[in-house]
């Protein structure tokens, strides 16, 4: 599947991480290795150019081995769909805290997300636009992505809370919601709309999306004071 999404930042990749909550069990431990297995094939290649066959083999069990965990292939991406909505609720548990960002600049903590942000999409690029494909369709799919932006607007919303001060956006909130559907979108064109030909480099993708992060909440710089609430 071609790139439409700028390289990771190394140095946002050793600070942020993405959270796999410890699963036990032989059973369980059987299971994550057909999701692992189809998780970074679906990733590089997409869904529908990725087969059975191929899953199993790379999961170190048998075409019939995947059908007595899966009944269908779309069991499967549902299945994956699943454990990728409780990753990212953990992930953004951790990314998202306030304690996490004390001391960090509210410009720097705005680009260190959106790098990470960019990281997490290109990393799964066929991942996540099977899974936006099926949500276009599917009212279980559809389901949990709302539940999920539902959190990640939640977590957002307590951070900027905690920095309502640093811009000048009257509702942290509001400004979370926004903001995030803002982010989500555009790199959801990428994946969903462009026809594999990059538009900008990458460094101006990084840039301008942490740009329109700031600007829409009306970031000040750190040496300008905020402004006195009107009477």
């Amino acid at each position: 599947m071609p790139s439409h999404l700028p390289q990771q930042n190394r140095a946002t990749e050793s600070f942020l991480r993405w959270v796999r909550p410890p699963r036990q069990g032989r059973t369980r431990e059987q299971l994550g290795r057909i999701l692992e297995a189809a998780e970074e094939l679906v990733s590089n290649f997409g869904f529908d150019q990725v087969p059975v066959a191929q899953i199993a083999r790379n999961a170190g069990t048998s075409v019939g081995g995947f059908y007595r965990r899966f009944p269908t292939k779309l069991a499967l991406l549902h299945a994956l769909h699943e454990r990728f909505c409780e990753e990212a609720k953990a992930t953004a548990s951790s990314v998202l805290s306030p304690h996490r960002w004390e001391g960090v600049p509210t410009p720097g903590m705005m680009q260190a997300l959106v790098e990470f942000l960019i990281q997490v999409y290109s990393q799964r690029r066929g991942l996540f636009r099977a899974f936006l494909l099926r949500a276009m369709t599917d009212p279980e799919a559809n389901a949990r992505n709302r539940d999920l932006f539902e959190f990640l607007a939640g977590k957002m919303a307590v951070l900027l809370q905690q920095r309502r001060h640093d811009f000048d956006h009257p509702d942290p909130v509001l400004g979370a919601r926004f903001v995030l559907r803002v982010l989500f979108g555009t790199l959801n064109h990428f994946l969903i709309v462009s026809d594999g030909q990059p538009s900008f480099e990458d460094k101006v993708i990084h840039q301008e999306l942490a740009r329109v992060f700031r600007m829409y909440l009306g970031v000040r710089p750190p040496h300008v004071a905020p402004k006195r609430p009107t009477r």
